[in-house]
């Protein structure tokens, strides 16, 4: 059984042709948003970040929305073999009671910031020069930035609603708010739409950037008035971008991006709509590395993780699922550094990309 999915666009097929599929050859590693989805990428995060992208030389710009913005700051720090074992355990102290109220989500999750990335920690990554973070976030407009669930909820239907006309009408109520480490935001001409807000990370505001990037209407309380940011409310960046729909372009090199599925959805709005799907174009220079459907089907209950583990199931069984997800991912993992030493086996493995 093949464990893995790789998917490549027309450039990054050539570029991984011509030149092999190299640590030098990465530009960017994006992380999207999914909650626990990520647990099925525990071991390739592993590898990808803690044993072969770690032996290259070049900056590599890191962009992620929630729990990929999460990933991707892990993976910023010299040492991500043992900042995603901090993060793993810390990970699993979350307990169903956590999530009782969008504050108790809120407490629970700066702990466990805190215990993962202290001050120090959080200085370190930001001033990490082989890597550029990008956390991705939204300044919430009008009605969705509101204090009243009423009025929020209200504002979040009307979103939705315009949404399903026309994506770009989503900036009457969200502007999308990127926090970067690096001397600029990555690609930045490329995705300045949504009216985008760039903020320069400091160490004192990153946990708050982190916190918003992942902070779900409903689910978790909103994060207000970031240090360096403009004073409003600050939410889970993937409602603009769930996946990323974005044309990421590089000179030469590859866009690497781990995912939990072989396909892209553009913002949390759109996961209803298939033909919403990120396309060909978008797509020409990244290299998605995806779990295959007979690995998910492998996986107890043949699904991935995701946020509805934590209402249905108790504490001791998602524990135990997410072990196994985790422990089953290493194939994933393993199968890519074989492929890495077959070159020819590899290219064949290549899919190309949804037109």
């Amino acid at each position: 059984m093949q464990s893995l999915r790789l998917i490549a666009g027309k450039t990054a097929r050539r570029r991984i042709e011509k030149e092999g599929l190299t640590p030098s050859l990465v530009r960017m590693v994006v992380g999207a948003s999914g909650g626990p989805k990520w647990l099925v990428l525990r071991g390739m995060d592993q590898f990808v970040f803690g044993d072969w992208l770690a032996t290259a030389s070049q900056s590599v710009d890191m962009v992620g929305s929630s729990i990929g913005a999460w990933r991707m700051t892990i993976a910023s720090h010299p040492d991500p073999k043992a900042m995603l074992k901090r993060f793993e355990d810390a990970y699993f102290t979350y307990r169903n009671e956590d999530g009782a109220t969008p504050k108790a989500v809120s407490l629970a999750s700066y702990k466990i910031l805190e215990e993962v990335m202290g001050r120090e920690v959080c200085e370190v990554i930001l001033n990490n020069e082989r890597r550029n973070l990008n956390i991705v976030a939204v300044r919430c407009e009008g009605p969705t930035a509101s204090d009243t669930r009423f009025v929020e909820g209200a504002g979040l239907l009307a979103a939705a609603s315009v949404n399903a006309i026309s994506r770009a009408a989503l900036g009457r109520f969200f502007k999308r708010a990127v926090f970067y480490s690096g001397e600029k935001v990555a690609c930045s001409p490329l995705w300045q739409n949504f009216d985008r807000i760039d903020v320069k990370l400091k160490p004192t505001s990153l946990h708050d950037a982190l916190m918003a990037s992942g902070s779900i209407p409903f689910a978790v309380d909103p994060v207000r008035n970031i240090e360096g940011a403009p004073k409003g409310v600050y939410r889970d960046g993937g409602v603009i971008d769930y996946h990323f729909d974005v044309p990421w372009s590089y000179e030469d090199g590859i866009v690497l991006y781990p995912h939990f599925y072989g396909h892209l959805t553009p913002g949390w709005f759109d996961k209803t709509y298939k033909r919403r799907r990120v396309g060909a174009t978008a797509l020409d220079q990244q290299l998605i590395l995806a779990p295959s459907d007979d690995f998910v089907a492998s996986l107890p209950h043949g699904r991935i993780p995701d946020r509805k583990n934590f209402t249905e199931m108790n504490d001791t069984e998602r524990w135990a699922y997410w072990r196994k997800v985790v422990d089953e991912s290493y194939r994933m993992a393993e199968e890519f550094a074989g492929l890495l030493e077959k070159p020819d086996e590899l290219m064949n493995r290549l899919e190309a990309v949804p037109e």
